[in-house]
């Protein structure tokens, strides 16, 4: 295989945050920092609850149905299902006025989040209690969005992704906590 097409994938899983790569042909994992993560958050937080916000007027009974579809596939056991309707959702929430470039750019920050938010929300570890805390959460953003509530959905919205930035920002200090606490040999 031509290194071309290799070099090309390399370049946008850098673009993307999840690769580093480095002078000497070499590529590694991005670590995760609380940093990167609040940057992220803070793009989704100035883009996302605006748009899912101007959406709410124009969903289609269509689309309201596969918001409830979707909110009942992310309680899935099997995580890969969970994650992938949990993104389809937010998606869903903003699809009606949504630009391509709206899509593009939230697409990224969406992709860049999952690193993150799998220290957090494992769909494989979680209690059936946390599970459930997590689909109400949801359904309290669709219950805005039936309600034709898009000043109310911009509010759950905005504390939704707070509240899982704050969830991650004291995952990432547990784990670097535990890594200094770590002897070395």
């Amino acid at each position: 295989m031509s290194h071309i097409p290799i070099r090309e994938a390399l370049r946008r899983l850098e673009n993307q945050g999840l690769v580093v790569l480095k002078q000497a042909r070499s590529a590694a994992v991005a670590s995760l920092t609380t940093a990167d993560m609040e940057s992220i958050y803070a793009l989704r937080l100035r883009i996302e609850p605006h748009i899912a916000e101007e959406s709410v007027s124009k969903h289609t009974t269509d689309q309201l149905e596969r918001l409830h579809e979707l909110l009942e596939r992310s309680r899935a056991i099997d995580p890969e299902i969970a994650w992938e309707a949990h993104h389809d959702f937010h998606a869903a929430l903003v699809e009606p006025i949504a630009s391509e470039w709206d899509l593009r750019v939230l697409e990224t920050l969406w992709v860049a989040t999952e690193r993150y938010s799998h220290l957090v929300f494992d769909p494989t570890t979680i209690t059936p209690e946390e599970r459930q805390h997590r689909y109400d959460r949801h359904e309290l953003l669709l219950s805005r969005v039936v309600a034709g509530d898009g000043p109310g959905l911009q509010r759950e919205l905005r504390e939704h992704l707070k509240s899982n930035e704050d969830d991650i920002r004291e995952r990432i200090a547990y784990l670097e906590r535990i890594k200094l606490e770590r002897p070395t040999a």
